[in-house]
């Protein structure tokens, strides 16, 4: 309590520089963002860019609220979240199975690894007509492109946080009976976590782009087709409203997989 007095009754130039010390990062960017925005609107307003060109965010904002009311971005914005929901889902699993599956059996590393590294290396996107010639334009291709950009770093991400197990808790947990699945979710998961969690951001930022790049050229609705919509018609205003809203989206999809960790680090601790 006296501590908590003694705060309260500190000057107001010191309470405002340990909430300032406290949350300098969001204020700062924040500040940078706020400055940005009022630089680019006086730039369009005193005729320093072409606003026809650049567009302003005053332009941007009046094209988000007639998009938005019309009902074409709300209707965009859910095909986009399915594809992404089921494409980074579909990534997921697949990755941490193919890299929990390498990781407990050098068999099938050895077997998938020229694979999974040639994947990995190779420009997935050169494989978007054979995608096409397999399953048509639609949602399926817009998901197999999102999979295809996905799953493999999650997977190497995973392989990874296996091999830096120590395999002396693994003969532990054998030693006292535990199945493999005792070992996958006692010892291998929990403690390639963190591994794991890192190729999980590194897969939204991939499947965002496969999301996208599907959607630009095998669609006919999302955010992707609609800033190609636009784009062919040089309404610069219109492009910026659903990358503005791609860029929130991946925002958010990054939060989530934070707040995730926060709640996968209370049972690998458990």
């Amino acid at each position: 309590m006296a501590a908590r007095a003694g705060s309260l009754g500190a000057p107001p130039g010191l309470r405002l520089r340990r909430v300032y010390l406290r949350h300098e990062a969001a204020i700062l960017g924040v500040l940078g963002l706020a400055g940005f925005t009022a630089l680019w609107e006086l730039a369009g307003r005193l005729g320093w860019i072409n606003p026809v060109v650049l567009s302003s965010p005053s332009r941007v904002g009046d094209a988000l609220l007639r998009q938005a009311r019309s009902g074409e971005l709300p209707r965009d914005l859910q095909v986009t979240a399915v594809e992404f929901v089921v494409g980074f889902g579909i990534a997921v699993a697949l990755g941490v199975a193919i890299g929990v599956l390498m990781g407990l059996y050098q068999d099938v590393e050895f077997s998938l690894d020229p694979f999974i590294w040639f994947l990995y290396a190779a420009p997935l996107v050169a494989f978007y007509p054979l995608i096409i010639v397999w399953l048509g334009f639609g949602f399926w291709t817009v998901v197999a492109i999102t999979v295809f950009l996905t799953a493999i770093p999650i997977a190497v991400n995973t392989l990874a946080g296996i091999r830096s197990v120590d395999p002396l808790l693994v003969r532990a947990v054998r030693s006292f009976g535990g199945s493999t699945a005792d070992v996958v979710t006692k010892v291998l998961l929990p403690a390639s976590l963190p591994l794991v969690l890192a190729g999980l951001r590194i897969g939204i930022g991939r499947a965002l782009i496969g999301v996208i790049l599907g959607e630009m050229f095998s669609a006919n609705a999302g955010l992707g087709f609609r800033m190609t919509y636009y784009g062919a018609r040089l309404r610069t205003t219109d492009v910026l409203v659903p990358m503005l809203v791609i860029v929130v989206f991946g925002v958010v999809a990054t939060q989530l997989v934070r707040l995730l960790e926060t709640r996968l680090a209370r049972w690998r601790e458990t």
